[in-house]
This record gives structure tokens, sequence and C-alpha cells, in this order.
């Protein structure tokens, strides 16, 4: 009774000389400065905040608001079902608020310079889950242990991890709903992803004449038929155009003349272009990895 009245009564003396609070001091440097009682080790020192389980804290959700950032609480157990300000409680241990849902404060290992928390994405070239990372390769949430499978509810899968899988990550673009995949690697091009451009050509040729003329042939004459006396091969060569020539066939090197006349030409032109309609890869040069997600040891 004597050491509690002597801190209490330090501390309020403490507080009218010089508006700070001491305990075990009379002399405080700060607005809350504690001070060993012993330094012998024969009693236990140093400041105990409230403790707290996961569940118990989240069933003080409405209490705490944004006056409330710097809060620190204890957790001795991970929240079992959490609400969106306890999804990081996912195990024992020292907790702080931030005006908007408890986060772990750092601790253990020395090397860990920035503390995890759950729903935290990582690339990385481990092979396997580690350290509370889990790999996003589409599994069951039922077939994680019951740490991940809690941290993994609370975000909102529900049944399984998305699947990064051969995939990049993209921001959220308005009311998309995190963890939803799309696009695609590979793309084809259509008719309508052409370019809305005319192809220009150059054409030459004759397309008629104005004069007289006549059609010769080129491998020194044609047949012409027309009789009904029997091509035999008979008869004998007695000059161009003569009906009698070859049995009544006749041998022509070229046509009459005739007066001005066009030739048309009509059809559709098909041009191969030498492709075969594979689809295109439509990724950047890469490095490959794998994703990870934090669900807590």
């Amino acid at each position: 009774m004597k050491t509690t009245l002597t801190v209490v009564l330090a501390s309020v003396l403490s507080n009218a000389a010089y508006a700070q609070i001491g305990i075990n001091t009379a002399v405080p440097i700060a607005s809350l400065d504690i001070v060993a009682k012993r330094n012998d080790g024969s009693t236990a020192e140093g400041v105990l905040p409230p403790r707290l389980s996961g569940d118990e804290i989240k069933a003080g959700d409405p209490q705490y608001t944004e006056n409330h950032a710097g809060t620190v609480i204890y957790a001795s157990a991970a929240v079992r079902l959490p609400s969106p300000k306890t999804v990081n409680i996912t195990s024992a241990g020292l907790y702080y608020y931030d005006g908007k849902m408890w986060q772990r404060m750092l601790q253990g290992d020395p090397k860990k310079l920035n503390p995890q928390f759950a729903g935290d994405i990582k690339n990385s070239v481990q092979p396997s889950d580690h350290n509370g990372w889990y790999l996003l390769n589409g599994r069951s949430v039922s077939s994680l242990p019951t740490t991940a499978k809690t941290s993994a509810t609370g975000l909102g899968f529900t049944t399984s991890l998305p699947d990064a899988t051969d995939r990049i990550l993209k921001t959220r673009n308005g009311a998309e709903l995190l963890g939803t995949q799309g696009g695609n690697n590979n793309m084809t091009i259509t008719r309508s992803n052409l370019p809305d451009i005319n192809l220009v050509g150059v054409v030459s040729g004759t397309a008629e004449s104005a004069g007289a003329h006549s059609h010769a042939s080129d491998e020194g004459g044609f047949l012409l038929g027309g009789t009904n006396v029997g091509n035999n091969g008979s008869g004998h060569y007695q000059g161009n155009g003569e009906s009698s020539s070859w049995g009544g066939v006749g041998l022509m090197s070229s046509t009459s003349a005739s007066g001005a006349h066009i030739h048309s030409l009509s059809g559709i032109a098909t041009i191969p272009t030498g492709g075969i309609g594979a689809p295109m890869d439509n990724r950047s040069a890469y490095l490959v990895v794998n994703t990870f997600i934090y669900l807590g040891e």
C-alpha cells in the first residue's frame, strides 16, 4: 500500500507541477514517463497493454473510430470470423488501430523490415508456400490451414483463391471486384481489326481498239471445222483458209479483219496473303515468377 500511494502521489504532484505524469519518478521528462521500479531483476518491469482475444476485439468494432488511431492491444488469439477491421488479427500478438483497421505490430525476425498483412500480394521466385505466403494457384480454400482459411474468408475468398497462373496483376478500375480474372494472352486479328484504308495500285493494258484489226495465232495457225467430209488426213494442204484442206477442215493462221470492237473481261481476283490465321502472343518480354498472397502463419 505504501508503494502504491507513493507512486500515485508522485504522479499527482508531477502532473500539477509539470503538466506531465511520472511513474516511479518525481521528475518526468515526457507526457508519461515510466521508470523501472527495480533494476536487479527482483520484479517484473514493463508496460502491459490490455489483453483481449481476437473475437473480443471484434466485438468492440463500433467503439473504434478514426479518433482511436494509435490504440494498442495484445490479441491473445486470432479472430475466428474476421470483420473488415479485424481481418489482420490472424495470430496472437501486439496490434495497433490505424483509424480504420487493426494492424499487427512488427515483431520477431529483426530482418523483417515490414510487417505483413492479410491480403498482401507479392511476386517471388520462391517455388511454394512459405512463412504465411500462399501460392495463388486457384486452390480450394477448404484445403488451407485454419489460420489461412480464416484470412481468405475474411478477404472474400470463400470457395477458392484466385488463380494467377500466367497472368499479370491489374489495378482495380471502378466497381471491379477484387480477385476478378480477365483478359487473354493471345489475340487473333479479324477483318474488323484491319486499318480503315484503301489500298492503291497501278493497272495497265488495253481494253478496246478504235480500228479494224485481226487476231493471229502465235502457234502458226488453227483448224476451222464445219464440214462433213471425213477428217482422215487424206487431203493435202492447198492454201490458207481453204475448206478442202485436211479432208474438209481448213487451216488458218489469222482471222479476217473486222470493224472496231471491244473485248470485255469480268471476274473476281483472289490474291493470297500467305497467312495462316495464327494467333499472336499479346505479352511483352517477361520474367517468370510466382505470385503469392499473405494469409498469416
